[in-house]
């Protein structure tokens, strides 16, 4: 798989013989994928919060190519743009369950008082809750 090059990186590598570890479009060296140093993705390859945020999604794409940074600990993957499908919606059935789950998580278990803020699990009751419990005990 052949991904697209970026002439500024073939350049400085045909001028300055600069290795650049990260920068493999043919991908031979990192995993058969195209990869690309950190902010040095070709335009049309997305990561997913990127599709996000123009309201798409992979749609079962194929990964495409990916991006690594910190010697190989970090990695990205990219997807087509083009392929990229419309975000899903939610439907009204979806959304009313969504919204009964999270009032859910504001209604104390111990004084069945529905609060301004969801509940910690680690507490497992509302904050006057449990404050009484730790003022009682000690």
């Amino acid at each position: 798989m052949t991904g697209p090059r970026i002439s500024q990186l073939d350049h400085v590598i045909r001028t300055k013989g600069v290795y650049l570890e990260f920068y493999d479009p043919d991908g031979i060296r990192h995993g058969g994928l195209p990869t690309y140093p950190y902010r040095w993705a070709p335009p049309g390859l997305l990561t997913v919060r990127q599709l996000r945020a123009k309201q798409l999604r992979p749609g079962g794409q194929d990964i495409a190519a990916q991006i690594i940074w910190r010697k190989g600990r970090r990695v990205a993957y990219l997807y087509r743009e083009d392929l990229a499908k419309p975000k899903r919606t939610a439907t009204p059935a979806q959304l009313a369950a969504i919204a009964k789950a999270l009032r859910a998580r504001r209604i104390c278990s111990t004084c069945h008082t529905e609060k301004p803020y969801y509940i910690a699990r680690s507490l497992g009751e509302c904050n006057d809750c449990a404050r009484r419990w730790i003022y009682t005990c000690s």
